[in-house]
């Protein structure tokens, strides 16, 4: 009996130590399954942050280069005085009166043969007149290559001689002799103020994003990296770093992005750590206790439900986002292909207008739960009104009284209500009409009016034709706590649609079981 009693009591021990052992195993590899499912998570959100650096550069590119091509034309204007005065700047003085504008333009150079001879104005800028941009100093370097490459060079910022910081842009001018022949006539420059060139920047709200951004070039005249803007809370250079290289004016400016807080600093990644190995050993003492193996099956399909939930609404919001999308892209590219056949110059411009759309929305690439800059926004709705008001021929006039100020917005929630406004009010209406775009505030909110004085509709008896664009803009916006739209029509008088958006910031709402 002794003998058969200690098999029993063995064998017990062994099939004890046996479901101990699969226990701990089975608790290593969902331990183990967790961190590599951490890791994937982290290496998700790196993805992501990605995409979101790409929108930011693109955005702040764009912004940047549009800033400095307003200033730089005014270079052609010197040109073309230059060449109808056949190399006679004296008389320069009121064209630069006129050109000068809220700080921005400190003066206007002339240097035949690269000396400076003509500055306007001449107050303050004193130090400048006799400036030999053919020797050495800051800034003639690229005055320099402009004359060897014949082209427009940016140069700056840097200090200059008549006080204070610039950035300048240097321009070859060439002039036709008496024999038809176009010479070397010398260098015309605007010096623009830095910092107050870019004032009205964006790049202060970068870091409400979660990101830092520097924008840096490397100085010709001493090969160190010399920074030209950057966030409040500057770049660290992360392993998550990432830099851009923009082309302005034949001179070559860095973008450095980065997330504010690094993949290693991040809560959710030890959290994720350290309930992975938790998850692990709570798993493996379940299936020692088998009889919690039931609770646990059922709590695990209680979550499969819910992230089944968070899918389905996830991709329905992307669906209405490619609606919207396609419902533009349709009518712009119907007017482009008439217009191509009778007017084509007017189809050129159409076209400029369409690709600044794209410039602004396809390359950004919003998801449909993320916002996007109320500039951004703007842009794309001034583009669509662009080629709207070529078509109709004067039937069409698209107003905007936007102020210079800068918030998050659901993407595309004010081009489809402007569109809305154009397809169904303005061009069933025989005698055409306006629309008109503009924004105002109060301590809490920002609000967006669209209105028109086309023909107008019974918003009880409205068709789906007219109601798609209202309609997938109330869902995309109905995805977010802190803002709302409110739609008023009357037949025969018009439309006015009026949006509202939190000074707090929108935040996405939760779903709930």
């Amino acid at each position: 009996m002794n003998g058969i009693s200690e098999s029993l009591v063995s064998v017990e021990d062994k099939m004890r130590k046996n479901i101990i052992k699969k226990s701990v195993l089975i608790g290593i590899l969902f331990a183990f399954i967790g961190i590599i499912l951490t890791i994937l998570f982290q290496r998700q959100i790196t993805k992501e942050n990605k995409l979101k650096m790409d929108r930011i550069y693109h955005s702040l590119e764009s912004e940047t280069y549009e800033t400095l091509q307003v200033q730089m034309g005014k270079l052609r204007v010197m040109e073309g005085h230059l060449i109808e005065t056949e190399g006679d700047f004296k008389n320069f003085e009121p064209i630069a009166e006129r050109m000068l504008n809220d700080g921005i333009v400190r003066s206007f150079l002339f240097a035949p043969g690269g000396v400076v001879k003509g500055v306007f104005p001449m107050e303050g800028n004193e130090p400048v007149y006799s400036l030999d941009m053919n020797t050495s100093g800051a800034g003639n370097l690229e005055a320099q290559s402009a004359v060897t490459k014949d082209t427009l060079i940016l140069a700056g910022p840097f200090e200059l001689v008549e006080g204070g910081e610039g950035i300048c842009g240097r321009m070859p001018v060439h002039l036709t002799d008496d024999y038809g022949e176009k010479k070397y006539w010398g260098i015309v420059s605007v010096t623009l103020n830095y910092p107050q060139i870019f004032k009205n920047s964006s790049i202060d709200l970068i870091n409400d994003e979660g990101f830092a951004c520097r924008i840096w070039r490397v100085n010709p005249d001493d090969n160190s990296n010399q920074t030209i803007l950057e966030t409040n809370i500057g770049i660290k250079e992360t392993s998550e770093t990432v830099r851009y290289s923009a082309d302005f004016f034949n001179t070559k400016w860095e973008f450095t992005l980065e997330p504010l807080v690094p993949i290693y600093k991040r809560k959710s990644f030890w959290l994720n750590l350290i309930g992975s190995i938790l998850t692990g050993i709570i798993i493996g003492y379940e299936f020692y206790r088998t009889k919690k193996l039931k609770e646990m099956q059922d709590e695990a399909s209680r979550l499969r439900i819910l992230n089944l939930q968070q899918k389905l609404e996830q991709e329905e919001s992307k669906q209405l986002l490619a609606q919207i999308r396609s419902h533009f892209f349709y009518h712009t590219l119907n007017t482009l292909q008439g217009l191509i056949i009778m007017k084509p110059e007017m189809a050129v411009k159409m076209v400029e207008d369409f690709a600044r759309y794209l410039r602004f929305n396809v390359n950004t690439g919003v998801n449909a739960d993320e916002l996007v800059l109320f500039k951004d926004e703007i842009r794309a709705t001034r583009a669509y009104a662009k080629i709207n008001e070529a078509q109709l021929e004067g039937r069409l006039r698209v107003e905007f009284n936007i102020p210079d100020v800068n918030f998050m917005i659901p993407a595309l929630t004010i081009e489809p209500i402007v569109e809305n406004a154009i397809l169904h009010g303005i061009k069933p209406k025989i005698s055409g009409g306006s629309v008109r775009v503009s924004l105002y505030e109060d301590e809490n909110f920002w609000f967006v009016n669209i209105e028109d004085d086309g023909v107008g509709f019974d918003i009880g008896k409205v068709d789906r034709a007219h109601s798609i664009g209202l309609q997938n803009v109330k869902k995309r916006m109905s995805h977010f706590e802190g803002c709302g739209i409110n739609i008023e029509s009357t037949i025969g008088s018009g439309t006015k649609v009026k949006m509202f958006f939190s000074k707090d910031g929108l935040k996405t709402k939760k779903l709930s079981m």
